[in-house]
């Protein structure tokens, strides 16, 4: 197995794809839908989010232009231009009960999970089931939008929040998903401007 189609693999996210996978499954989602589905009926929304890790500059800027999200002024790996973003995303969905903005680092390292006892290292039980109900009360799409920052947090699948909840969307049923509620160009922009967490 080549080290790129080990990377899925190794962030416990399932069936292995090589690296070119993300945006294939992405560009095919968004042409012919009908046929990304069959060709890739088991790879999820985490993994394409996951794999963004592992993007070079030219794969950023071809995820940039396939979900419409170039923005003017903006820069990839800028923690700043991360930071804005995903406060208005934080924002605009509603998704402040999900996200505490007290963490020891500054711009976008500020911002972390809810329901979390950082200090302790620990779940907070109510917290956490608070956390969970209120995910659980939204949109699939805005589900999709905070699951992807989660993945984002953790750099991998994550069972700590993402537990018990749904999460597991095929990626090309997701990316429809997003687009047709408008969502598809902020969730491009969250991924491909993502600094590391």
């Amino acid at each position: 197995m080549e080290p790129s189609e080990m990377a899925a693999s190794d962030k416990g996210l399932g069936p292995t794809f090589p690296k070119s996978i993300p945006l294939s499954v992405l560009a095919l989602s968004l042409s012919e839908p009908e046929k990304s589905a069959k060709e890739y009926p088991d790879y999820r929304l985490s993994a394409l989010v996951v794999e963004r890790l592992d993007m070079d500059d030219d794969e950023i800027a071809k995820l940039a232009s396939l979900t419409c999200c170039t923005p003017p002024g903006f820069a990839v790996g800028s923690a700043p231009d991360f930071e804005q973003h995903l406060r208005e995303l934080i924002a605009q969905y509603g998704l402040y009960p999900l996200f505490q903005d007290d963490g020891p680092g500054r711009f976008h390292h500020a911002i972390r999970p809810s329901g979390y006892d950082y200090d302790a290292d620990k779940v907070e039980a109510t917290g956490m089931e608070n956390w969970r109900a209120f995910y659980r009360g939204m949109s699939a799409e805005r589900q999709m939008l905070a699951a992807s920052i989660i993945w984002l947090y953790r750099g991998r699948k994550d069972n700590r929040w993402l537990r018990r909840v749904p999460c597991t969307w095929n990626a090309t049923e997701a990316i429809l998903k997003l687009r047709s509620n408008g969502m598809l160009s902020g969730w491009g922009r969250l991924i491909m401007l993502y600094p590391g967490w």
